[in-house]
């Protein structure tokens, strides 16, 4: 498995060229060490069917930095209805990148604005000058739209997730730094709750992938 590692760090650290892929022996064992990963992290729940099967490809390819259907260079946004398993496909590529060590953090986008309400700080979802890497990092922030706007902290009120994705955004075109969003909103609701920029920058900044069907729940 080590060697399996050090390819994949290769592959991190210096982007493959077009068609560059793993060997067969190497995908296997990612692949098979991805499905125990998402067993145990969801307790069984998460199963890969003929609904999911090219998304789970195509995030499988993306987060290990191979080529495929979706841009490297780019961020994610998931948008689609409620119950289709957008969350708990972040969460579990989050669990199997930490156990790849490049894994990122998912923060529900509800507890993110309670945090500012509370302590007026959102230094670890920008700056980030506090925390262990002391620099930006790749985070994903769930449920956006569902958070209450504004949030006030000592009466200073703000549309905390607007904030944070144009901050965001500014990073990405300076530095690359990837952002990832799970919504149930379409275009018309983000641009009523965070502005037109914010929608407009959507394609720009992110793959934006539709996640539909019937309710996983």
């Amino acid at each position: 498995m080590q060697g399996v590692m050090e390819t994949w760090a290769a592959y991190r650290n210096n982007p493959p060229m077009e068609k560059t892929k793993l060997s067969y022996s190497e995908e296997y064992e990612l692949k098979m060490k991805f499905l125990r990963v998402a067993r145990s992290c969801t307790k069984g729940i998460f199963t890969i069917d003929n609904r999911n099967k090219k998304l789970v490809g195509d995030l499988f390819n993306y987060f290990l930095g191979l080529p495929g259907e979706l841009d490297l260079r780019k961020g994610l946004w998931l948008e689609g209805p409620v119950g289709t398993g957008k969350s708990l496909l972040m969460y579990v590529f989050s669990e199997f990148m930490k156990s790849l060590r490049q894994g990122f953090q998912v923060y529900i986008c509800s507890s993110v604005t309670t945090e500012y309400a509370l302590s007026g700080d959102l230094d670890k979802y920008l700056l980030n000058e506090n925390g262990f890497a002391a620099s930006p990092v790749p985070m994903c922030f769930d449920e956006l739209g569902r958070e209450p706007i504004p949030s006030a902290y000592y009466g200073q009120k703000m549309n905390v997730m607007q904030h944070i994705l144009h901050v965001r955004y500014s990073y990405w075109q300076t530095t690359g730094l990837k952002t990832y969003v799970t919504t149930n909103c379409d275009a018309n609701k983000i641009g009523e709750i965070y502005d037109d920029y914010i929608r407009d920058r959507r394609k720009e900044m992110f793959n934006k992938i539709a996640v539909t069907g019937e309710s996983r729940r």
